[in-house]
């Protein structure tokens, strides 16, 4: 205590004095505070470790600089870095604090202050191990399918941090198969992942070699599918005659084959049958066209039964013809329309065999008193599968008209 205390008044005018001069430095403007972020590096990292942290970051100087310097003072100045020989790697890749080192490139710069003085950084080991390849060829389109690939290293080498690499479960070899069928051959990227097929170490993990070579052979399979049964049909029936149905037995048949020969088919024809000239029902076995290339499924018959059911034609034919009354006894019976039109159906041939006689209406005056009547003409006996379809008018006009009386001769005086 007493040595401090000892000439304690001259050592107080020392600080003082020393107080003066370099507060008089400061304002004298001689030199100037400043502060500036400066990227941290990372120094004297292992090739044996990894820093799972990545970058460092930015850190906070502040500065003094020689007045002389002014505005020049950069970045480029300085150095921050951290040793990474301070991390103990038997406790990796746990986090640990870790001093940043902060000093000047230039003489005229004092660093004052670093913020932060420390930073969280994390490093593991680094290990080597070999992994599997697998090729994954993803969803192989409709109709085709693929041998087992071929791939020209069965493993490769990673290299990266033991938490990462522990956890890589194989190398895949990611294709696609076309849906043209072409065969697969190519230089294909690896992609490590884990079990669940997720990547891992994307950008952290080197992979020796980076490709494989794939080979695949692609073919087509036999699809099938069901279509219907069309019957190629030619000629027309006998004259008076008309094709009523056509049936096929199957319907629909199921076909096999390639799936480009099957995409167009909508349906399988019959070999030709024809009706030509016929005048009763018909029925054909017949045998299917089958495309190139296609085949009928298992259980399938290559011949169908085919029916044309072959009926008389019917057709409509119109007529204009007179009238007839009858039944009015001694009476005359005048109708006031000359002429009806009848329409009637029937086949071809019974229209074409009527007569005049067959057509002709009738018009019934039996019972009827002289004067004005109005009567419904109708037609008897017509032939067999002809039919009356309408007579227009449906009513005619006619006149009931009595016999004059004959005067009696009066005797000779």
């Amino acid at each position: 205590m007493r040595f401090l205390l000892r000439n304690w008044h001259l050592k107080l005018s020392a600080i003082l004095l020393a107080t003066v001069l370099y507060t008089g430095f400061v304002f004298s403007g001689s030199f100037a505070e400043d502060s500036i972020q400066v990227r941290v590096d990372q120094a004297n990292v292992s090739r044996d470790a990894f820093v799972l942290s990545g970058d460092l970051g930015l850190v906070d100087v502040r500065f003094r600089a020689a007045a002389e310097l002014g505005s020049s003072v950069s970045e480029a100045d300085f150095i921050a870095r951290v040793d990474f020989t301070e991390y103990d790697m038997t406790r990796a890749p746990e986090p640990q604090q870790l001093p940043i080192e902060v000093a000047t490139l230039r003489d005229g710069i004092e660093v004052l202050s670093v913020n932060p003085t420390e930073i969280r950084v994390e490093v593991d080991r680094v290990v080597v191990r070999s992994v599997p390849v697998e090729v994954e060829p993803g969803t192989i389109p409709d109709g085709l399918e693929i041998d087992d690939p071929v791939v020209n290293l069965s493993e490769v080498e990673v290299r990266g941090p033991e938490s990462l690499v522990e956890r890589i479960d194989h190398a895949a070899a990611l294709i696609s198969i076309p849906a043209s069928g072409i065969d697969v051959n190519e230089a294909v990227d690896l992609t490590l992942v884990d079990v669940e097929g997720q990547p891992v170490g994307a950008g952290r993990v080197e992979v020796d070699p980076e490709t494989v070579s794939v080979q695949v052979d692609v073919r087509a399979v036999e699809t099938q599918t069901t279509v219907a049964v069309r019957i190629d049909l030619e000629g027309t029936p006998a004259p008076g005659f008309a094709l009523e149905a056509l049936g096929v037995t199957p319907t629909a048949v199921t076909i096999v084959g390639l799936p480009e020969d099957l995409a167009e088919i909508r349906a399988i024809l019959t070999e030709p049958i024809s009706i030509d000239d016929a005048s009763s029902d018909q029925t054909f076995e017949v045998a299917l066209e089958l495309p190139d290339g296609v085949s009928l499924a298992e259980g399938e018959t290559a011949v169908v039964t085919v029916t044309a059911s072959i009926v008389p034609s019917v057709s409509s034919r119109t007529f204009i013809v007179g009238v007839i009354c009858q039944g009015a006894g001694a009476n005359s019976c005048l109708p006031r329309i000359e002429q009806l039109t009848i329409t009637l159906s029937g086949s071809g041939e019974a229209l074409s065999a009527l007569t005049a006689d067959d057509v002709t209406p009738i018009l019934d005056a039996s019972g009827l008193a002289p004067g004005n009547h109005t009567l419904t003409p109708a037609i008897f006996g017509l032939p067999s599968g002809v039919e009356l379809i309408s007579i227009t008018p449906g009513a005619v006009p006619v006149t009931i008209v009595a016999p004059e009386a004959v005067p009696t001769p009066t005797p000779a005086p």
